[in-house]
C-alpha cells in the first residue's frame, strides 16, 4: 500500500508558566523532566479524568528531552474498551449495516484500544508551545501536568502553577502608547454551544487549583480552572449566593440564546498596572475560549480577545492522515525561537 503524504499548516499556541510560589532553581522544564525520571513507565503516567469505573484516560505517550533545550511530549487519550463504529458501504443495500470492529490484540496479548485524540508540546525553561486537538486543549494539558508533578512528588503539594497566555508585543507596545486601561468589558453566551452535550469535567485533584480574580473598586469576577469550562455562566454564578446558584438548571438553558455582559473598570495608569491587569486576566479566563474579552484603553484604542494570545502557523507532514512527531516538534522549537529572536517574547 502507498503511504500519501502532504504538506499541511497546523497553528500552535503560546502559554507561559506562572508559580503560585517560585521554586528556586527549578521551571516547569526541570520539574518535567524529574517526573519523567521518576515515572518512566506509562502506567505511572496515567491519569483517570472520568469514573473509576468507566475510565478515561490522559497519558503522556512518547517524550524526548534535551539536556539543554526542550522537552517535547504528546498528551493521549483514550477510553479502554471502546471499538469504533464502521458502516457497509453498499450502493445496492436497502439499509446501511452497522458494525462494531474489535482490534486484534498485539501477538503478546496486550489489547490495542482507540486512540481517541493526541496533543503535542514543548516546553524550555517556563515557557509552551502546544499543538490543540479538537478534544485536547491547553486546560486539557495544564491539569494533567499538574497532576503529573504533584504525583512524581518533584513538586510540593501546596504550590501549583497556571499556563497563562501572553500578548504580542504589538499588543504589549499598544498598552503602552494608549496611555492604560479604561474599561474591560467580558462577555458571552451564558450557555456556550461548547458546554452542550458536554460531559461534567472531572472534580478538582486532591492538590487542589486556586482561584483568580479580577478586582477593582465595584466588581469582582471569579473563575477556577474547572469551572471555566462553562464560560460565562460560571462568572454569573459567582455573582450570586450559593443558594440562587444552585437553582440553575443546565439543560434548560441549553440552547437559550442568553448572553451576558461584564464591564470592569480599571483606574491604575502606570504600565507596570497594566501588564499585571492582563496577566491576571489571562490567568483567570485561561481555560475558556468562550468569553469574549475587550479591552478599552484610554486613548480610544482597542484590544480584543484573540490578540490576547500569541499564536502561529507551522507546515508539517501529514503521512496518511498521521503527523510527522519529529516535524511537529521542530517546527514547534523553531517557532518558538523566532519569537525570542524577535523579540515578541523575553527569553527569560
Amino acid at each position: 500500500m502507498t503511504t500519501k503524504a502532504k504538506r499541511i499548516q497546523k497553528t500552535v499556541l503560546y502559554k507561559r508558566c506562572n508559580f503560585h510560589t517560585d521554586i528556586p532553581g527549578e521551571t516547569l522544564k526541570t520539574l518535567l523532566e524529574q517526573a519523567l525520571n521518576k515515572s518512566p513507565k506509562v502506567g505511572q503516567r496515567r491519569l483517570n479524568v472520568a469514573d473509576a469505573d468507566q475510565p478515561v484516560y490522559h497519558v503522556v505517550g512518547t517524550s524526548q528531552s534535551e539536556p539543554d533545550g526542550f522537552v517535547f511530549g504528546v498528551l493521549m487519550t483514550y477510553t479502554p474498551g471502546t471499538d469504533p463504529l464502521f458502516l457497509v458501504d453498499d450502493d445496492s443495500a436497502s439499509a446501511v449495516l452497522v458494525e462494531k470492529l474489535k482490534a486484534p490484540n498485539t501477538t503478546d496479548g496486550k489489547r490495542r484500544e482507540f486512540l481517541e485524540s493526541m496533543m503535542y508540546f514543548g516546553v524550555i525553561q517556563n515557557h509552551l508551545v502546544l499543538m490543540q486537538s479538537q478534544a485536547l486543549k491547553a486546560p486539557q494539558l495544564e491539569a494533567y501536568l499538574q497532576w503529573f508533578v504533584h504525583d512524581s512528588k518533584v513538586m510540593a503539594g501546596d504550590n501549583t502553577f497556571q499556563l497563562i497566555d501572553t500578548p504580542s508585543k504589538t499588543v504589549r507596545e499598544k498598552m503602552i502608547r494608549g496611555s492604560g486601561v479604561r474599561t474591560i468589558t467580558l462577555g458571552g453566551e451564558v450557555v456556550p454551544q461548547s458546554a452542550i452535550s458536554r460531559v461534567q469535567p472531572p472534580a478538582t485533584t486532591e492538590t487542589g487549583t486556586p482561584t483568580t480574580s479580577i478586582k477593582n473598586h465595584s466588581v469582582s469576577v471569579v473563575a477556577s480552572a474547572t469551572e471555566s469550562d462553562w464560560g460565562v455562566l460560571e462568572a454569573l454564578k459567582k455573582l450570586m449566593a450559593p443558594s440562587q446558584a444552585a437553582k440553575i438548571d443546565f439543560d434548560q438553558l441549553t440552547g437559550s440564546n442568553i448572553e451576558m455582559s461584564v464591564t470592569l473598570r480599571y483606574k491604575k495608569e502606570t504600565t507596570e498596572d497594566g501588564q499585571k491587569l492582563m496577566d491576571t486576566l489571562g490567568a483567570a479566563f485561561r481555560n475558556t475560549e468562550d468569553v469574549e474579552t475587550v479591552i478599552d484603553l484610554k486613548d480610544g484604542g482597542q484590544i480584543k480577545g484573540a490578540d490576547l494570545k500569541l499564536n502561529g502557523p507551522i507546515r508539517v507532514t501529514s503521512y496518511d492522515g498521521q503527523l510527522s512527531e519529529t516535524e511537529v516538534f521542530e517546527g514547534m522549537r523553531q517557532w518558538l525561537l523566532s519569537k525570542v529572536t524577535s523579540e515578541e517574547l523575553s527569553a527569560k
